[in-house]
């Protein structure tokens, strides 16, 4: 998989902290939350994720946003979704998820010598960065064997080991016209009782789990893949019965 970089916006900070709390996700879905009181919590989180200042005012409009957004996601995943069509997906396990947030003069230098290591590696891992810190999925054993000890005394807050990864691929034609598609994957899991550690979205999807709940999560995904090649040839069925 090609390495790959992101940074963080106010409403993707939101949207992550709120996906990942299913007792607010929850809460928030029955619109018993309120906006400012949640905005006020999530103020430091959201701060430190984005490594800049926010106000409550901003972070209430961005929550509004999201809660308005559930209603549509809540209908998507009565059917299977379009953006599904023609993805693949693959699952690895014993991966290592690990934040990594260095002194600011070491940053550019740091992250320079990640990108090295994993250009030698038969399957780069995925580096995702913010103004502030670093992530970094890669396999268990080449993060202890080569990264850790590196880095160890440079940054790293922050490691999570015995997870598994799903890499979601979708066609070239569905990239960038779905921005909801990671939270329709996270709810579809959460429905399933599976817990969705992080995702990451780039140019592949990225949803980490407990490896224990891995195989699982690829089953489900892979349904819902399947679905929407099935419901993609009946709507170009119906289409053909109506034209004709």
């Amino acid at each position: 998989m090609a390495t790959s970089t992101r940074g963080s916006s106010v409403p993707a900070a939101v949207s992550s902290i709120i996906v990942h709390n299913q007792p607010v996700y929850a809460c928030l879905k029955q619109k018993i939350v309120n906006y400012h009181a949640l905005a006020t919590v999530i103020k430091p989180k959201v701060e430190k994720i984005t490594g800049r200042r926010t106000t409550v005012n901003t972070l209430v409009v961005a929550i509004k946003r999201f809660s308005d957004s559930l209603e549509h996601e809540r209908r998507r995943l009565e059917q299977p979704v379009s953006t599904l069509k023609d993805a693949t997906i693959t699952l690895t396990s014993d991966v290592a998820d690990v934040t990594i947030r260095p002194k600011k003069s070491d940053f550019p230098e740091i992250l320079k010598r990640i990108i090295d290591i994993s250009s030698r590696l038969d399957e780069s891992p995925d580096i995702l960065k913010s103004s502030n810190l670093i992530k970094l999925v890669v396999d268990e054993k080449e993060y202890k064997s080569l990264f850790r000890q590196e880095f160890l005394k440079k940054g790293i807050v922050r490691e999570l080991t015995g997870l598994s990864r799903l890499t979601i691929h979708i066609s070239s034609d569905a990239q960038g016209k779905d921005p909801g598609f990671p939270l329709f994957i996270s709810e579809l899991l959460y429905h399933q009782g599976i817990n969705v550690v992080h995702s990451y979205i780039d140019e592949d999807t990225i949803v980490i789990v407990e490896k224990s709940d891995g195989p699982r999560a690829y089953e489900i995904i892979q349904r819902e893949i399947m679905s929407a090649e099935v419901f993609s040839e009946n709507k170009k069925v119906r289409k053909n019965v109506t034209t004709k």
